[in-house]
This record gives C-alpha cells, sequence and structure tokens, in this order.
C-alpha cells in the first residue's frame, strides 16, 4: 500500500475510533482504544516524517490534549456550545453537571442501599456538592461579565485576577471532593468483593422511572456503576491537577 492511502486508512480508524470513545461506557474499551490510538498517531507520524502528502486531515490538538480523558471528550462532544471561553473552567463545569444529572440520582438511598456509617457519609456529598455548584455559579457569573461586559482596562485587570482566584478555590475544591468520592467509591467496591456488609445491593440492577429518564447508568448494575464513579472521579483529579501544596492551604 502507497504511504497515502496508509495514511487515508489510519484516519478512517481514528475517526472509528472517535465515535467509539464518545458512546462507550466500558472502561476497559475506551482504555484499549486510547492506547491504540495512540500508537496509530505514531505510525501515521512517521510515515509522514518520510514521505510528502497532502490532505492528510490531521487529528485536531483539541483531541490529543484530552485523549487521556475520555469522560470529557464524551462530554464535550455532546455540548459542543461553551460556557465559558476559559476551556479548564469549561470542563470543570461539565464534569459538574454530568456528575450532578448522571451520578447524584445514583447515590441516593433507593438507587445505593448502604450501612449506617456510609449512609451518612453519602449524605454529607449532597451539601458538599451544592456548595461546589453555587461557587461554580458565582465564578461563571463574574467570567461572563468580563467577557460581556466593557471596563476601564484597570477594572478588567482587577476582576481577572479575582476571577483566578475563584478558578483556583474552586479547582482545591473540586479536588477535595471528588478524592472524598473516590475513596468511597473504591471502600464500597472492595467491600462488595469481600463480604458485602457496607454495600447491600451491589448485584442489584440500576433502574429510573419515566419521569428520571433515561440514565447513563441504566441498566448497570450497582457495582459497575461504583466503578464508573471510581473511575469519574479519578480522571476528573487527573485533570484537575491541583498541586499538594495548595490543597493543604
Amino acid at each position: 500500500m502507497d504511504p497515502e492511502e496508509e495514511v487515508k486508512r489510519i484516519n478512517k480508524v481514528i475517526r472509528e475510533y472517535e465515535a467509539i470513545l464518545k458512546t462507550s461506557i466500558d472502561v476497559d474499551q475506551r482504555d484499549r482504544v486510547s492506547k491504540e490510538f495512540k500508537e496509530l498517531k505514531s505510525y501515521r507520524d512517521k510515515i509522514l516524517a518520510v514521505n510528502i502528502i497532502s490532505d492528510t486531515e490531521e487529528p485536531s490538538v483539541e483531541y490529543d490534549e484530552i485523549l487521556d480523558f475520555p469522560f470529557l471528550k464524551m462530554l464535550m462532544l455532546k455540548n459542543e456550545e461553551k460556557i465559558l471561553a476559559d476551556k479548564e473552567a469549561n470542563a470543570m463545569y461539565l464534569y459538574l453537571i454530568f456528575f450532578e444529572n448522571e451520578f447524584l440520582p445514583f447515590l441516593s438511598e433507593t438507587k445505593l442501599k448502604l450501612d449506617f456509617k456510609y449512609s451518612m457519609e453519602r449524605d454529607g456529598f449532597y451539601h458538599r456538592f451544592q456548595d461546589l455548584l453555587r461557587r461554580m455559579q458565582d465564578f461563571i457569573g463574574e467570567a461572563q461579565r468580563v467577557e460581556e461586559e466593557t471596563f476601564r482596562p484597570d477594572v478588567v485587570e482587577e476582576m481577572k485576577k479575582r476571577n483566578f482566584k475563584m478558578k483556583r478555590s474552586l479547582s482545591i475544591e473540586m479536588d477535595k471532593f471528588f478524592k472524598s468520592i473516590l475513596n468511597f467509591a473504591e471502600d464500597l467496591l472492595e467491600d462488595i468483593k469481600e463480604d458485602s456488609l457496607k454495600c447491600l445491593n451491589g448485584e442489584e440492577t440500576i433502574t429510573f422511572d419515566a419521569i428520571e429518564g433515561k440514565r447513563y447508568l441504566e441498566g448497570s448494575i450497582v457495582s459497575d456503576a461504583l466503578e464508573n464513579l471510581s473511575v469519574l472521579s479519578d480522571e476528573i483529579i487527573k485533570y484537575l491537577n491541583v498541586p499538594n501544596i495548595e490543597i493543604k492551604e
């Protein structure tokens, strides 16, 4: 196969992989596809390094940047309109709304049956999450004012500094919250493997009624939903990449 045809073949496979990353909820499949994508990209770059080929349909830089964050990739494909110009803040918003719509309902006592200690811990997540949403809405309001309104340069500079501090504070609190969620999910997964004394319905299938509507976790068993929650939380923590020195403040 000549180099140009080979590059076209690779690009076709890459587009197929993008579709899988957009729709698949299988964690192992997403990991495998991400690894294969990187290998294909490396192979493609080697071909281009020694051949002059035009119109190769280079994969987007934005896609490469979020390749290691499959949930974020899925959310960005489904929500093309950005709430904020700030790419990182927009990603934080997408993560929070996705968690609110798809995982917070799963944490309810009707979907996830827990012993007393873990029920109390679960209840505390609702208050902490509402505080995160409030902080996010405050940040969005301030950021949009800077983007949409006209102020004197010195005022704009001051507002940008305030927005930066707000985003930094929000990042730290998100990091703390999702580390708590990650530990919570992993504890319950370990319990399900052993004796199921903490999580009482680990093998039940999750269903949602007509009012709740179709959900991301529809049809999953509780243990798989906890695994997805663990993977999502870990991804958010890695995306935020908050240094330990800031967490201790």
